[in-house]
């Protein structure tokens, strides 16, 4: 895997501000603009050079500010997404003039990263992981470390049914501890973790990026086996509202486990060294993960924010022949107006099972180059990605490609996060977009 030009690539950045010098004070306006997902990026902070205040961009990405003397300055910028993607900021020389030009200031485009990391032209469907593997003991970078890259996803199997699959991708770091995995799916939550033969990480989880690029460091300390080079992990865990949660159950991967005490506070001490996970478990909120890099002889503080769980529909069960309570369920949501279905006796007539979906309102179907991609409003202007069940279960684009009509009884396509039913949205999570609900044959003898 090529890595050349890595770090160059991610603090890399555009300014456009020529001009003609004018001698008195001027007003200097810009954009900056997230690359990465094709918009301006909202409340970054800028600063120019010689000047104390910071000035937060507005929904557009735009920035002003009076009174600037003519001259060259440094024009800066953060904000949170860098640290993700392992940008320190943002920053370009500007010779200021009469403030009749732009300053423009641009995260780097997913296919200049691409280029500069990986092999290739850049996929439209995969992104990156990178990061840099260091001792947990001093933080020196290790060389040629094991990087593991794993993450599941479902296929349809010889009889049409949806099973899992999982993937794993191996890597080792170079000379500087750095190493990136190109190719990643960016729908799925990932797992990574690395180790040599004397020491380790734990397997910390990934959740799925909003952007394409993401960066995780590692620390690796000696085996879970050895004794010494051992830390401390503290922390408080609180509910949504910000008051502490009590008798929390806080996991240290699957060999330990406490409670956290009345005000919300626990503690984990004899702590393999390295990046750990920690699991936080309470009663009437969404189980959170939380990673800590434990250096030896030392303590790591950890604060961990509970997210209340969605009150889901009550649930009826009963016995029934066929696909009975499939269908009162189907039908009792279709009264609803909230999304559009189609039954059986309306996809069979389609030739193809995707041209369902063009023929619903919101939604915009590509197909190309065996790829496919679904898109609908996100209610703020843009567009966003929605999530696809196929009989009840998590699933991917592609696993629609290979459906006929005459194997759909049913489709369900909710183009607003807010009219998802709440049965099918997992615990703890905020829906950001639509959702897509297909419903076999197979499935419904299952029901």
């Amino acid at each position: 895997m090529a890595h050349r030009g890595l770090f160059t690539a991610l603090f890399c950045a555009f300014a456009l501000a020529p001009g003609v010098a004018q001698p008195r004070a001027v007003t200097v306006h810009g954009v900056v603009f997230d690359s990465l997902r094709g918009k301006p990026l909202r409340d970054a902070f800028v600063t120019i050079g010689g000047q104390s205040r910071a000035i937060a961009t507005d929904s557009r990405g735009r920035f002003r500010f009076d009174s600037i003397s003519p001259g060259v300055y440094t024009v800066t910028a953060q904000h949170p997404l860098f640290d993700s993607i392992g940008l320190s900021g943002l920053a370009a020389r500007a010779t200021i003039s009469d403030g009749g030009r732009e300053i423009e200031l641009a995260v780097p485009s997913f296919a200049t990263l691409w280029r500069l990391t990986c092999r290739g032209s850049a996929p439209r469907d995969s992104g990156i992981v990178f990061g840099t593997i260091r001792q947990a003991s001093g933080g020196k970078p290790v060389a040629d470390a094991a990087v593991e890259l794993s993450w599941a996803d479902l296929a349809l199997d010889k009889t049409r049914r949806v099973v899992q699959r999982r993937w794993h991708v191996d890597t080792r770091s170079n000379q500087h501890g750095g190493y990136a995995v190109c190719g990643v799916p960016l729908r799925l939550g990932l797992e990574v973790r690395a180790h040599n033969d004397s020491s380790e990480s734990g397997v910390i989880d990934l959740a799925p990026a909003e952007v394409r690029v993401e960066r995780r460091d590692l620390l690796v300390g000696p085996t879970a086996g050895v004794a010494t080079g051992r830390g401390t992990i503290t922390g408080v865990v609180t509910e949504p509202g910000g008051s502490p949660v009590a008798g929390a159950r806080v996991r240290l991967g699957d060999s330990r486990e406490v409670r956290t005490d009345a005000d919300g506070r626990f503690i984990l001490d004899s702590v393999p060294a390295g990046t750990r996970q920690l699991e936080v478990l309470a009663v009437g909120v969404a189980p959170s993960l939380a990673a800590a890099d434990v250096t030896p002889g030392d303590t790591v503080l950890v604060s961990v924010r509970l997210e209340k769980i969605l009150t889901l529909d009550a649930m009826r069960t009963m016995a029934a022949r066929g696909n009975r309570v499939f269908a009162a369920e189907f039908d009792e949501r279709r009264k609803s107006g909230f999304g559009y279905t189609k039954d059986s006796t309306e996809i069979i007539k389609y030739t193809q099972f995707l041209n369902v979906f063009r023929d619903i309102p919101s939604l915009n179907v590509r197909y190309g180059s065996s790829t496919l991609t679904i898109t609908a409003p996100d209610g703020k202007g843009g567009v966003c990605t929605p999530d696809v069940l196929i009989d009840g279960a998590g699933a991917a684009f592609g696993h629609l490609i290979d459906l006929q009509p005459d194997e759909v009884g049913g489709v369900e396509v909710y183009a607003r996060a807010a009219h998802i039913p709440p049965r099918f949205v997992p615990p703890g999570i905020r829906p950001q977009c639509g959702m897509i609900l297909v419903w076999t044959k197979y499935g419904f003898r299952n029901r």
